[in-house]
């Protein structure tokens, strides 16, 4: 059996991971790495055959699951330091490897 998370993501999250603090609903903030896009496209099926596909774009993080203590949930916070921008969690896609695809959208601070 392969170990993805030692095989793959963690090298992966090496060469091209990025500092994040994680900031949970519903417990303390931690630091972890993530590799971030800033504009992932994402494909919506359209309702009827005749009518066009629609694109959207997202910032998403790739993170590991091992780095997690409970598993990251819509809703949660987490603060970027290169791009200086906080985003929450929209959606939470595991890809059953051991690495987690977050949807986020943008916090617009006042």
């Amino acid at each position: 059996m392969i170990d993805w998370d030692q095989h793959l993501l963690a090298p992966l999250q090496e060469t091209f991971g990025e500092p994040v603090n994680y900031r949970p609903a519903s417990s303390a903030a931690f630091d972890i790495s993530g590799i971030f896009d800033r504009a992932y496209t994402q494909e919506v099926e359209p309702l009827d055959d005749d009518d066009p596909t629609i694109n959207t774009t997202h910032p998403v993080l790739g993170v590991r699951d091992s780095d997690f203590v409970k598993p990251p949930l819509q809703g949660d916070r987490l603060y970027i330091p290169r791009v200086a921008q906080l985003f929450v969690v929209k959606d939470v896609q595991p890809d059953s490897h051991g690495g987690t695809k977050l949807i986020l959208n943008r916090v617009k601070t006042s």
